[in-house]
């Protein structure tokens, strides 16, 4: 089993809305919203996962680290797994599964990965959108306040992304802070959270291939 993976949902919800804030300013941070219930996480060295939401609150995230992880056939890594998981992907170090009567990520018996530990985690994001900002602190602001006002505004979104009532208002603060006014694409990241089931009247997607 494994307790240093957050749920699917926090992690759906942080990895989301950093690919959110990724289409808005149309600029690199390494996580993907992509059709079918899938969030996708590569840092551009190699090391990254693939979480899918399955039908039933179901999901599953496997992934590969380049300096920690060793790739494991797919049935050493699904032994004693649930009829109903995936495949993971070609090359994967870790493969974790989730129901939510559960309550927990399970893998293959013996299976251990300290790259997941690493890689699978997408807590990070928070601290990749931190140091952007404090890179693009205002000369005439104090750094520390900054950064602080950033994560209140960040804070707001996430609040409003859980509660599926993002709208623009809560999303151009927080892309102010990490790209220049003229490079700003609110549009673009408002239809992204549509599609990640953030925005009123939407549904986080699920993948029919656990159906």
């Amino acid at each position: 089993m494994s307790d240093f993976l957050p749920p699917p949902a926090e992690s759906w919800l942080l990895g989301g809305v950093t690919a959110v804030l990724q289409e808005g300013i149309g600029q690199q941070l390494g996580y993907w919203v992509e059709p079918g219930g899938v969030l996708s996480h590569d840092d551009g060295s190699g090391n990254g996962w693939r979480l899918t939401w399955l039908p039933g609150g179901r999901a599953v995230v496997s992934g590969f680290d380049v300096d920690f992880s060793t790739a494991r056939d797919g049935q050493e890594l699904l032994a004693g797994a649930p009829r109903w998981v995936p495949a993971p992907a070609d090359r994967a170090g870790f493969c974790f599964w989730w129901e939510p009567g559960d309550g927990q990520w399970r893998c293959a018996p013996g299976v251990t990965d300290p790259g997941a530990r690493l890689t699978g985690s997408a807590t990070k994001a928070e601290d990749l959108l931190a140091d952007r900002v404090h890179e693009r602190v205002p000369e005439e602001e104090d750094e520390w306040a900054y950064v602080a006002g950033f994560y209140r505004r960040l804070e707001e979104l996430l609040d409003a992304a859980r509660a599926q009532r993002l709208t623009v208002e809560e999303l151009t603060p927080v892309l102010a802070y990490l790209a220049d006014p003229e490079d700003l694409r609110p549009a673009a990241a408002l239809a992204l959270a549509a599609q990640a089931g953030f925005t009123p009247g939407t549904r986080e997607p699920r993948n029919p291939a656990g159906a």
